[in-house]
């Protein structure tokens, strides 16, 4: 079962909408706050998708439940390509979804279930108008401490299944498992033909007694021209920043403020930005080589 709750946001259309993504064992609030959770996350001064609707003009702000628990004793999980699909339904059922730039935030697993989402409505694209009008609209993605090749504390809870019993969620999770490297194949191609911005932050140091959760290379999925960012924090704290000057949360919303635009945009820019005589020689030249191509 999947949750979206809009938390923030303006009367009338937004500049954009940023999603929230709690990854495994994480809550629809309590994911992103240091505060205690019996506490309002509206009254909780460290719940920060609202220190970004307040510093973001325009920005409505979505937070994304679902049950990921990390052993079957704690409940029960889909696996990662039935989350993803009962999640885009939801997102595709809501109206105040229907319009403006998309900004996704993924935590950990949250971060896979995001490519996930968009892997599914890639394919939904083809035949359903509004998945490809949602594909259309996504623009930038966050990954924090997110697994793209697997977490090894997954690999620990799938050597100690009779015990540990890990849930589909915590399966998914497996080190080096060829899922997951079919999958971040399929997204570094899509986010490179359609020059997604990308914001990725690493953890940096270890978390106690489980160590680092998410080490360097799997928490890199290789985005064309995306160098990922250390955080000086644990898998845990990496989501969970303590004010508002923390690097952290600082990023985050420096990236969200700052202007998007595709690579052919970028190019129409230039152009437009050229005086007519040298933009007319260079569409001849273009013309010129294409002819030459053909005539080969």
């Amino acid at each position: 079962m999947s949750q979206l709750i809009r938390i923030a946001g303006p009367d009338g259309d937004p500049r954009a909408s940023v999603l929230f993504v709690h990854g495994l064992s994480g809550h629809l609030y309590n994911t992103w706050r240091l505060g205690p959770d019996s506490t309002k996350p509206t009254d909780d001064p460290t719940f920060w998708p609202l220190w970004v609707a307040r510093d973001c003009q325009d920005i409505a702000i979505y937070l994304i439940g679902y049950d990921a628990p990390i052993s079957r004793w704690r409940g029960t999980a889909m696996h990662l390509p039935d989350q993803a699909t009962n999640i885009l339904a939801r997102l595709l059922a809501e109206p105040t979804l229907e319009r403006g730039p998309l900004i996704l935030i993924g935590h950990s697993l949250g971060g896979l279930v995001i490519k996930e989402l968009l892997r599914t409505a890639e394919s939904k694209s083809r035949s359903q108008a509004d998945a490809a009008n949602l594909m259309a609209r996504v623009e930038k993605v966050v990954f924090l401490a997110t697994p793209h090749s697997g977490a090894g504390l997954a690999s620990w809870g799938d050597r100690l299944r009779i015990l540990a019993r890990p849930s589909a969620a915590t399966a998914s999770l497996v080190r080096n498992d060829s899922s997951l490297r079919d999958l971040n194949l399929w997204y570094r191609d899509w986010a490179n033909s359609r020059g997604i911005a990308h914001l990725i932050l690493t953890e940096a140091e270890p978390a106690r007694i489980l160590g680092t959760i998410v080490p360097p290379d799997s928490a890199d999925p290789g985005i064309a021209n995306v160098r990922p960012v250390a955080i000086g924090a644990d898998h845990t704290a990496i989501c969970k920043p303590i004010d508002d000057t923390i690097d952290i949360y600082v990023f985050v919303r420096d990236f969200i403020n700052r202007a998007a635009a595709r690579p052919n945009e970028a190019l129409e820019t230039k152009l437009d930005a050229l005086p007519d005589a040298i933009v007319t020689k260079l569409v001849a030249a273009l013309e010129a080589r294409t002819d030459t191509a053909r005539a080969v």
